[in-house]
């Protein structure tokens, strides 16, 4: 009988690599393959807002997609940045059904950690419309000298909680 054991000699066990959760945050680059719409948006354009702020003060405090509830057929994927599935909806209509479910507090969601997360908008099929990219869930104001958002307000009111207004 043969055994194989690797044993690490280097320190690489001890060093602890800073990780910034918001890098690519703000893309507009689509991360699930090229976007498609063929989606007659007489109903309304889908707008997808890139960053909230769950701190239960009423702005912005869910993942916002503008004109989602005027297309019954729609899916809505959350992917955390490493690709695992963390919430879906096939009605992302009313508070219930919204990203992040789960208590909010004052500085962010009980469920999930402020950082990058992607998201995966589908309307009828993936031939109809699909729309991906990427999003920044920001709660804790405490670390908010040392984030830059500036980027980060497509389509979305700037919540007054992140100028300290």
């Amino acid at each position: 009988m043969l055994t194989i054991v690797f044993t690490s000699c280097g320190d690489d066990d001890e060093t602890q690599e800073e990780v910034d959760v918001f890098a690519g945050c703000c893309s507009e680059e689509p991360v699930y393959g090229a976007n498609v719409n063929n989606l007659d948006e007489s109903n309304g354009e889908i707008i997808v807002y890139n960053l909230f702020t769950p701190n239960n003060d009423a702005i912005n405090d869910a993942f916002g997609i503008v004109n989602i509830e005027n297309y019954d057929n729609h899916t809505v994927t959350i992917y955390d940045i490493d690709d695992n599935i963390v919430f879906e909806s096939s009605n992302y209509v009313g508070f219930g059904n919204l990203f992040p479910d789960g208590e909010q507090g004052q500085f962010g969601s009980e469920n999930y950690s402020d950082g990058t997360y992607k998201y995966k908008i589908v309307i009828e099929n993936e031939d109809v419309f699909r729309k991906s990219g990427t999003f920044c869930l920001f709660g804790d104001f405490s670390a908010l000298d040392e984030q830059n958002f500036s980027d980060c307000t497509v389509g979305s009111q700037f919540d007054p909680a992140l100028t300290g207004n």
